[in-house]
């Protein structure tokens, strides 16, 4: 079998440089492009090591290790030790996400199967199931976007849920215990008292108000329908606009009490006003309520 050593390296230089490159985008970690190069061919000068007597050695994993740790050190260099550990361990997670997608593709695609001892089973040699190049080249890219997708799609979950927060509302004689999401889009206040603007998902909680309420919140104008007496006086209307929609009114509700749970914390925010909404605020019912950044930084700890 004829082995060409040129194009085994220059593959394995292309992929090792790509690994870095998507290992310095889960880290946010903006390194030179010379840097990364220089550290995708140190890492591609360990395949000559298995074509020479040391190959034994080269498979050891503490060698494995010792070499990762140059990797990493020829690429991000050395700021703090918590950053370099962050790197490398980040380094090998990218590796088995990678390789594992590959390795987990090769095995979706593989029709060579039969029945061995009642069991189906899918016929490989002694050395697992060849992968060829040609698979790699083509598999590779395909999995580095994949990985990266998700590795962004993963960071911004993270960013979404660390942004939603327990919220205790008292109104009316009513409880609400709801999710909020901070939005920092959310600018809408009252224009005559200034207070900043809750907006709560009524398809979500309407059932815990009165229906009279719910059928009166649901117009944008004034009518002269009956509604219970403890909303007398805390019912206002709210100018609004949105993005290629004309002006628009929601009913608010000044409400007794909004407390918001911070990191085992709790907090009183004061001049709020309930935006109550009749068009759900999330597809996946992760939250339903739009804090006001304003609020968000004028909260005060409760005693």
């Amino acid at each position: 079998m004829e082995i060409y050593l040129d194009i085994v390296w220059l593959l394995n230089f292309l992929v090792d440089t790509l690994l870095l490159l998507l290992t310095s985008i889960v880290i946010k970690r903006n390194i030179k492009k010379s840097r990364l190069i220089f550290g995708g061919f140190i890492a591609s000068l360990y395949i000559f090591f298995l074509f020479t007597p040391f190959d034994v050695i080269a498979m050891n994993p503490l060698v494995k290790s010792v070499y990762s740790i140059l990797i990493i050190l020829a690429t991000f260099g050395f700021r703090r030790f918590r950053l370099f550990i962050q790197a490398w361990l980040t380094f090998f997670f990218v590796n088995f996400a990678v390789g594992g997608g590959l390795l987990g593709l090769h095995y979706f695609l593989e029709t060579d199967t039969s029945f061995i001892n009642g069991t189906f089973a899918t016929q490989t040699s002694g050395f697992g199931s060849p992968i060829s190049w040609l698979f790699v080249l083509i598999g590779f890219p395909i999995m580095y976007v994949y990985s990266k997708q998700r590795f962004e799609n993963m960071e911004t979950e993270k960013i979404r849920y660390d942004q939603i927060y327990e919220v205790l509302v008292k109104a009316a004689g009513i409880q609400l215990h709801l999710k909020g999401f901070v939005d920092s889009g959310n600018r809408l206040e009252d224009p005559f008292t200034r207070r900043s603007v809750i907006i709560i998902d009524m398809t979500e909680v309407g059932n815990q108000f009165p229906e009279s309420v719910v059928q009166f919140t649901k117009k944008q104008t004034f009518s002269h329908e009956n509604i219970p007496e403890r909303f007398e006086g805390k019912l206002t209307l709210i100018p609004f606009r949105t993005v290629g929609e004309k002006q628009q009114f929601l009913w608010a509700l000044k409400p007794d009490e909004v407390i918001v749970l911070d990191d085992n914390q709790s907090y009183k925010c004061n001049q709020v006003l309930l935006g109550l909404s009749h068009i759900p605020l999330s597809d996946r019912n992760d939250y339903n309520c739009l804090l006001h950044p304003k609020m968000m930084q004028q909260k005060k700890q409760t005693s």
